[in-house]
């Protein structure tokens, strides 16, 4: 026992003097070998008398690997409490949006699987094993625009049930969404069957939603008239915003073979959104000297069913390869009526949005050895967009649109401690409208490399081109009244945009990050107000420009004392937009904080939030605010052995460090316009989550097999 004892104990400091580590002391462990293409930073675990080494995060070429320890578990509801104590990533736990490094486009998935939101939410946090973070994907996401993925990996399963309930429920406790003190309710349910060969997973969930938010606005258009309304409070808010939604869901998988799977996923939404305003208008007529004051009003309804599914096939051989292939199909439709009314103007209107998505795609992945890959694929892309007048059953607009590409990537390891990522996408796009038909040839070129000059310190350079796509609210041509001059419409001829990004990257002792990126944007997308051809009104709609950013970040997380956690992430963000003979240009200062303290003995979670999130972006003709500001406060604590956890919230009305109001101002030759959109309708907002665990089966061994889901996402306000 002795020298079993000195052995074990000469084993560990020998390690020790070998690399710097993080320490963090646990009950439990197992020794960890480190693989040969990987590098770990290390964790000390105290077992009885001996002191063994066990991994916290593990680099590589291309992914950190975190293991989920203690740290990073204790007090955690969900999955997306573990994902916030990762540097870097963050979880904003009112819009439950994942950003890393202060980048949206993220992908996450379990097991190698998209997963829809509602079973993210539904998985027990001691079921996962790892969690990667991949900040070189593949080309398979990365032509989709995705910068990075979150891969959850989970422990050996079990077969068996899984019954998740849940419900969130925002409550205005001072009052400050008008007559909709519950401002945010939504029950989930969420059934999970695993088998032998066949999971099954199905799930639905409903929402009601209301915010409700004081606006105000001046405008001047140059030869009509100066208006300008009353301050509105947040006891009185006049911009009523509700949302009624319905979203199923349902997902299976079946182990055709070993390592060969055939899987569905499918959804269905129908929702309701109603956006109403009011204010009370002064109007000076320029010219005549005459002053009148009235009410205007604008009341939006929309109606919306959206339908999707998708069919995967996984397999990996022997021989070096590894095959993915789907085939999805989305279909949506909505009802849009609008209704204005100022003094003895009033305007209606009504029409209806098709869009029609399928898509088609193979990848394709051999190893010729362990320091030589080769992917390459092909996806294609049809989308059909189409606006028609309600009323008349008028075809208004009609887009048609073909997107194809194709990639190659070689990744080359040429030591363990270094991968190259070579390769390009060509893309072609056709587009035909009623009025125009376009094509489109792009070449999509990546390189990346990946060095890891010791155990601790990660170190990448990228550059990569991408395309963004218009939105269907930006290319459908239905037009709303925004006031007695001015209409808001899509632009049906917006071009797609280009993307050329350089980027470098660091990652040192687990704990530290930072990066530079650049992006020059062609053909970027931007609103514009524009004069109609009759000159009687002007319009509100989207043109494409050159655009410019560069972005500096820097994470870090910090255990201050045991069980108590400071992470912290900071942007500094400088864009430029330019064309059509103008130019304008913003900076910004973001940060992300949190403070989080686990009080072991009693298993209750404390936390605080701080985000300053506020950007103001450019525009051509202007600028705009987009997100917000917030101060935060948690308690959250889990009974019946995880089974059940509760989480309380609560935004103080504390505005030091938080801007209250969010702004736009727009400037043109013809019209002068200031938006305020005051944000104290978070002040004293209580969040309330409960969640309940219901489990049986036993536990086996899995395959990991990937699948992808794509749907459309929409811009709003940017708030939450």
């Amino acid at each position: 026992m002795r020298n079993r004892f000195f052995l074990l104990m000469s084993m560990t400091f020998s390690v020790v003097c070998a690399s710097k580590a993080q320490t963090v002391v646990q009950p439990d462990s197992v020794a960890v070998v480190n693989e040969a293409d990987s590098i770990a930073t290390s964790t000390v675990v105290q077992l009885d008398e001996v002191v063994i080494k066990a991994m916290t995060v593990k680099h590589d070429s291309h992914l950190d690997e975190y293991r989920m320890i203690p740290q990073l578990t204790q007090g955690a509801a969900t999955a997306y409490d573990i994902l916030s104590r990762l540097p870097g990533v963050n979880y904003n736990n009112l819009s439950n949006a994942v950003s890393v490094r202060m980048d949206q486009n993220v992908l996450i998935e379990v097991d190698g699987k998209r997963v829809n939101q509602d079973y993210f939410q539904s998985i027990p946090p001691e079921r996962i094993s790892t969690i990667q973070v991949i900040y070189a994907p593949s080309a398979r996401y990365t032509s989709e625009g995705y910068r990075y993925v979150i891969n959850v990996k989970l422990k050996n399963d079990y077969e068996g049930h899984d019954l998740y309930l849940g419900n969130f429920t925002m409550v205005s406790a001072g009052n400050n969404n008008g007559k909709d003190v519950v401002a945010n309710e939504q029950p989930r349910i969420q059934y999970t069957y695993s088998g032998k060969k066949v999971d099954i997973t199905a799930g639905y969930g409903f929402a009601t939603i209301n915010w409700n938010y004081p606006m105000s606005y001046s405008k001047e258009y140059a030869g009509k008239a100066a208006l300008k309304t009353g301050e509105a409070s947040a006891k009185d808010p006049n911009d009523l915003n509700s949302t009624r939604s319905h979203i199923a869901n349902l997902g299976v998988d079946w182990q055709m073979a070993e390592n060969q799977t055939l899987s569905f996923r499918g959804t269905y939404k129908n929702e309701r959104l109603g956006h109403q305003t009011f204010y009370d208008v002064t109007r000076n007529d320029l010219g005549a000297s005459t002053v009148n004051k009235y009410r205007e009003l604008t009341d939006e309804t929309n109606r919306m069913n959206d339908l999707a599914g998708a069919l995967y096939y996984q397999g990996a051989f022997q021989n070096g390869w590894r095959v993915y292939s789907a085939l999805s199909y989305n279909s949506m439709r909505d009802k849009l009526t609008s209704f204005y009314s100022a003094e003895d103007k009033k305007r209606s209107e009504e029409y209806s949005n098709a869009k029609d998505h399928l898509r088609g795609e193979l990848d394709l992945n051999y190893s010729f050895s362990d320091a030589l890959t080769l992917n390459f694929g092909y996806r294609g892309i049809w989308n059909r967009y189409a606006t028609r007048n309600q009323k008349s059953d008028a075809l208004l607009s009609q887009n048609v649109e073909g997107r194809h590409n194709g990639y190659a990537f070689l990744d080359w390891m040429p030591m363990g401690n270094l991968l190259f990522h070579v390769g390009t996408g060509i893309e072609v796009i056709s587009r035909s409208a009623l009025d125009e038909k376009r094509n489109w040839v792009e070449i999509l070129p990546q390189v990346t490399a990946t060095w890891l000059p010791s155990e601790t310190v990660q170190l990448m350079a990228e550059y990569k081109t991408l395309m963004d796509y218009p939105s269907l609210y930006q290319v459908s041509v239905a037009p709303t009244s925004l006031d007695r001059w001015l209409v808001q419409a899509g632009n049906p001829h917006l071009a797609p945009s280009r993307l050329h990004t350089v980027s470098l990257q660091g990652a040192f002792w687990g704990s530290l990050i930072v990066a530079a990126e650049y992006t020059h944007t062609h053909n970027a997308i931007t609103e514009w107000y524009e004069e109609a051809p009759s000159n009687n009104y002007y319009i509100k709609t989207f043109t494409n420009a050159r655009g410019r950013q560069f972005r500096a970040i820097a994470a870090y997380e910090w255990t201050l004392t045991k069980g108590l956690t400071w992470t912290n992430t900071a942007q500094w963000k400088w864009q430029e937009i330019s064309g059509q003979g103008l130019s304008n240009r913003q900076s910004n200062l973001a940060w992300q904080s949190s403070l989080e303290y686990f009080i072991n003995p009693i298993g209750l979670l404390a936390k605080v939030d701080y985000r300053r999130e506020m950007e103001k972006i450019p525009l051509l003709q202007g600028w705009q605010e987009y997100g917000q500001d917030i101060w935060q406060l948690t308690l959250q604590k889990s009974f019946f052995k995880g089974r059940l956890s509760a989480s309380l919230s609560y935004v103080p009305p504390i505005h030091w460090g938080v801007r209250a109001n969010q702004e736009s101002s727009i400037r043109t030759t013809f019209l002068n316009q200031s938006h305020n959109l005051n944000l104290k309708t978070y002040d004293n907002l209580l969040l309330l989550r409960i969640r309940w665990r219901f489990s049986q089966g036993r536990e086996k061994k899995r395959q990991v097999q990937e699948y992808e889901f794509n749907s459309e996402q929409r811009a709003d306000k940017g708030l939450l």
